[in-house]
């Protein structure tokens, strides 16, 4: 098997490295004509590649070039640690977000890749910013809850791992600005929500139409509340108030 992938031309490699046995994987690996396509057919095709496979090839400076093959080997769950660790840091935000995201990669390279994409993405486009944020990771989650456009807020607010903490966190916050909490308030998922509701309409920044408008949803206790709050705006207090009269004297 050996001496089978160590000869073989480049077509019949391409046919079998896919499913290859591992005595024919290492043959290849030291034939002369295996070149970087073939490298990434054994990396994201052969199921039973093994670690000192995977650090053969990143030894290899030629292969090694490539971006497609750093992140191949960083993505691959056999990739020996200190291999992957070394090479994290040369992926670009989306294999980072990948990598971050793969339960079956080791948590210290998960973890390195979050810890990358936090870092870079203040370097990232608008663009870019909102597809991350639509499938960021915990870690992320908590640095992109701090954005101030309300695009990346809205895409935010799609990704199943974001909880209500991280919406009560932008919505109480001091600095979060106007357009991102009306993104808040007119989110379907959440904006039901009586705690999120409370912290947007005690917020002296939500827009008026959006606080009064959620102020109708809360139970009467708390518009009572609200009305002795003290950063509350006037105009919510005075709504808050007349709908408190209003449901305990109903018009007869």
């Amino acid at each position: 098997m050996f001496e089978a992938g160590r000869t073989a031309s480049a077509r019949t490699l391409a046919m079998e490295l896919d499913r290859a046995p591992l005595p024919y994987v290492d043959g290849a690996l030291a034939n002369p004509i295996l070149d970087v396509g073939l490298v990434l057919l054994i990396l994201q095709k052969n199921r039973g590649i093994t670690a000192s496979q995977i650090a053969r090839i990143g030894r290899n400076r030629a292969w090694l070039k490539p971006y497609e093959v750093k992140a191949a080997i960083v993505l691959h769950s056999r990739t020996p640690r200190p291999l992957a660790m070394g090479l994290v840091q040369f992926l670009w935000w989306r294999d980072l977000a990948r990598a971050a995201d793969q339960a079956s990669l080791a948590p210290p390279l998960r973890r390195a890749a979050e810890t990358l994409l936090g870092i870079r993405i203040k370097e990232l486009a608008l663009g870019e910013q909102v597809a991350l944020a639509r499938i960021a990771t915990r870690g992320v989650i908590a640095i992109l809850r701090r954005a101030h456009d309300p695009m990346v807020i809205r895409a935010l607010l799609q990704n199943p791992r974001l909880v209500e903490e991280d919406a009560l966190v932008i919505a109480s916050g001091k600095g979060t600005p106007p357009a991102v909490l009306q993104a808040l308030a007119e989110d379907a998922r959440l904006a039901k929500r009586p705690s999120l509701q409370k912290a947007l309409v005690q917020n002296p920044v939500t827009p008026p139409a959006a606080a009064l408008h959620l102020l109708q949803g809360l139970p009467t206790q708390a518009l009572r509340e609200l009305t002795h709050a003290p950063q509350v705006p006037t105009l919510v207090k005075v709504a808050a108030l007349r709908i408190v009269e209003a449901r305990t004297h109903p018009a007869e």
